[in-house]
């Protein structure tokens, strides 16, 4: 939102320059993302009234004026611009003044005439990108005031980037409250006493009172819609960003800039009987404002009459029921719509509007009586005519409830980590118009103001405090470990060991929305639950994700689409199943792609493969020090033959395996592994430990076994580390085999066994003792049979 620093201090004036004030609102919390002036520094430019206007004798295209800029004589100045003519008000720039682009003014001659100035265009004094001709000025502007005050040029616009839980921030108003609490300096909400003259001809009903608890309505007879909007309101609006419509429309707009109340205004004669608000039929339709269109959803409020919808409550009014320059009876409107029921209408009809932004966000209900006395004050003052009584439908049932919310001196400082005195806290609870219902000496409590939808708790509260006390202000305490807490033998693996355990291995980690597409949902896991958001931010983020592969998923085709086609890519978050919090669950997924190395001349590229993933994770697992388990299994999103579930202690808490063709087909991507497991179950590991390492010589023996087909080569291993010999350092598998010479149903494989001692080196006897323990032990369990 962009506000002008003049408009600002209309209302409230802290007495400190524009850049001062820019940081303070960001400190504050309001984050300032740029300020630039009106216009650029200039001097010697003036009001100046063209007092005739001839041909130059010499040149067709060129005008000779005679100028009064208030200085006795009047100046001749040579002119070329098709709009140039007599007793017209145009801006002036004298001898010796220097234009934004460095340009000098000095006496010349063109064409053999003097020249004694220059009329100016607006884009030549830097306040347009381009012009059409000089800048034309009302016929009242004074004769050689400098154009700077004349204008009010010497202001900066400010661009506020206001979070979504701040919506009363979007006015002048509410930034003015801002001011106001910061610089503890006080200001008084106006009044607009409007005066009724005619009785409204045009009753209002809502049957929808959830949705619109209070729609307020006058008729304004009688109006000239011709007339041209104040210079001073054009300069407000335009500094604010806001297109320049009728009087009417540009009134409504300055409300909603001013006090930051949506409004709109329908033209009385295009009304129908009496207004209704209510909820869409089947298949309304509506031509709107922007000249589209569009099919109601039955979810949608809308204002209508007794023939046809009128306007999408909330969000923007219907081109048939619009205020024209012609038009001469009007109906306002100013209501209060609660900020659900108008959330995400707005997108779904392709649309985006000052109106829909605020409601969304939470308007106060509190100021629709005000905005609306505002504008038929501004419209009569303005366009003339005589206004109604006001019809005045409100439900208090179902108004916001503006609960009490107590806090203790105790808890912001246990929050804070610092003590601030009770007076201050006070105060500023004041200042920032919270009712204290009650209080003791070192407890409130207090009541948030009606534009305040973002103060429910008692956190709240707190965060108010540490953001007027100033967030840079806050001191830096040391902590200090409690002589009575129970310290920690073993330190536990955290997400940053598990990060790093993967970026060693060449992976990168993602951050990706925890929104995902329904498609990618059912392709994932169909069966898994689906949680449909009611206000998505759009068709591809509409369910909450059940699994992180998504977004690994679509991080892959975003990569592979710019040419990068080797992945391995890693990311840690939340998954739903539901949406309490023990239907939360936080996951760790992994995905590879493409080749196990970059191209290079001494071999040939080989593409990753199911071994890869799997060594990835295993590599990861190790960190926990306990062994998990992996076994043959089938997922939807896994390819059959190449998916295993993870188990610990019997327990499933991951899967890894090839993303199925079908998958990988409807998707357009090339073959993918992926995994994902559990996080507790890696964080309740322990980091690892230092042990001494020994000087003598390692001793390995190979052995060839003969088995079942059928059974795990990691069962092997698991066994045999189990047996936990003395001086076992580790065993790895380095050969498979089936075919000639073996039975079929059977293979081959081949082990590495490693012993090695802290105290001498091993003799051949000692090893082969402990070999043959491991022979017997997998005759006997797994029936193997040494080659």
């Amino acid at each position: 939102m962009n506000i002008s620093t003049t408009w600002l201090r209309e209302w409230i004036d802290p007495k400190v320059s524009d850049e001062v004030l820019a940081e303070q609102l960001t400190m504050a919390g309001l984050e300032v993302d740029g300020m630039a002036p009106v216009a650029p520094y200039f001097e010697n430019i003036v009001v100046g009234h063209v007092l005739s206007c001839e041909k130059h004798p010499d040149a067709d295209k060129l005008n000779l004026c005679q100028v009064d800029v208030g200085k006795g004589d009047a100046l001749q100045i040579i002119c070329g611009a098709n709009n140039i003519r007599a007793d017209l008000k145009v801006i002036v720039a004298t001898v010796g003044a220097v234009l934004p682009n460095g340009l000098k003014i000095k006496k010349a001659k063109l064409r053999g005439v003097e020249s004694l100035g220059m009329i100016c265009s607006d884009s030549e004094l830097g306040m347009a990108d381009s012009s059409e001709g000089i800048a034309e000025l009302d016929a009242n502007a004074p004769i050689g005031e400098n154009i700077r005050k004349y204008l009010n040029l010497d202001d900066n616009i400010i661009e506020l980037d206001i979070t979504p839980n701040r919506g009363d921030c979007f006015s002048i108003l509410g930034v003015v409250r801002e001011v106001s609490a910061n610089y503890e300096l006080p200001f008084e909400l106006p009044s607009f006493p409007v005066q009724t003259q005619v009785k409204s001809s045009i009753n209002t009903s809502v049957s929808n009172t959830t949705a619109c608890p209070k729609y307020l309505s006058r008729s304004v007879l009688g109006i000239d819609n011709t007339v041209k909007t104040p210079q001073w309101m054009i300069d407000k609006l335009v500094r604010s960003g806001q297109a320049l419509h009728s009087p009417v429309v540009d009134i409504t707009n300055f409300v909603l800039m001013e006090l930051g109340q949506p409004m709109h205004a329908f033209d009385a004669t295009k009304i129908n009987g009496a207004i209704e608000v209510r909820n869409a039929k089947a298949g309304e339709k509506i031509a709107l404002l922007n000249e589209t269109t569009v099919t109601l959803n039955e979810d949608t409020l809308v204002v209508a009459d007794s023939a046809s919808v009128l306007a999408i409550a909330g969000v923007m009014g219907g081109l048939d029921s619009a205020t024209q320059s012609n038009s001469t009876d009007i109906l306002l409107e100013s209501a209060f719509f609660e900020p659900v029921s108008i959330a995400g209408k707005a997108r779904n009809y392709g649309l985006h509007t000052e109106s829909s932004l605020r409601f969304e966000r939470g308007v106060d209900f509190a100021i629709t009586e005000l905005a609306l006395d505002r504008a038929t004050q501004l419209i009569i003052e303005i366009c003339g005519g005589q206004a109604s009584d006001v019809n005045a439908c409100i439900d208090k049932a179902s108004l916001p409830k503006l609960l009490p919310i107590t806090i203790t001196q105790d808890k912001i400082h246990k929050i804070l980590g610092f003590e601030l005195e009770a007076k201050w806290i006070e105060k500023k609870f004041i200042g920032l118009d919270f009712e204290i219902s009650s209080k003791t000496d070192n407890t409130w409590t207090v009541v948030p103001p009606s534009f305040r939808f973002d103060i429910r708790l008692p956190a709240d509260l707190i965060e108010e405090l540490a953001r007027l006390y100033g967030y840079d202000k806050i001191p830096v305490q040391k902590l200090s470990l409690d002589a009575n807490i129970n310290a920690v033998e073993e330190a536990q693996i955290d997400k940053y060991d598990i990060a790093q355990s993967l970026v060693t291995r060449g992976y990168q980690e993602v951050i990706t929305y925890s929104f995902i597409s329904e498609k990618y949902h059912n392709l994932i896991n169909a069966n898994a639950n689906k949680i449909a958001l009611s206000n998505p931010i759009s068709a591809e983020l509409s369910v909450m994700r059940s699994s992180l592969w998504a977004g690994l998923l679509q991080s892959v085709e975003s990569n592979q689409r710019r040419g990068h086609n080797n992945a391995r890519f890693f990311e840690i978050g939340l998954c739903f199943s539901g949406v309490k919090a023990n239907e939360q669950s936080n996951k760790l997924a992994g995905i590879i792609s493409g080749n196990r190395f970059d191209a290079q001349w001494s071999g040939d590229l080989m593409p990753v493969d199911f071994f890869d993933a799997k060594a990835d994770l295993e590599s990861l697992l190790k960190l926990t020090g306990v062994t998990f388990e992996f076994s043959a299994s089938e997922h939807p999103a896994l390819q059959k033959g190449q998916t295993a579930k993870i188990t610990l202690n019997d327990k499933q808490v991951g899967w890894i395996g090839a993303l199925a063709p079908n998958v990988a087909k409807e998707l357009s991507l090339p073959k993918c592994y992926l995994f994902e497991i559990d996080l507790p179950v890696l964080l309740a590991g322990k980091i690892a430990k230092y042990e001494a390492f020994s000087q003598y010589q390692q001793s390995q023996r190979d052995i060839a076994l003969v088995l079942d087909e059928a059974t795990p080569v990691a069962v092997l291993i698991d066994s045999i580390e189990a047996m936990q010999q003395q001086n076992f350092v580790g065993v790895s598998l380095f050969d498979v085999y089936a075919g000639e010479n073996i039975e079929i149903g059977q293979k081959s494989i081949a082990l590495n066994l490693v012993y090695q001692s802290l105290e001498a080196t091993m003799d051949d006897a000692q090893v082969n003792n402990k070999v043959d323990k491991v022979l017997d032990l997998l005759q006997s369990k797994f029936g193997a049979v040494q080659r």
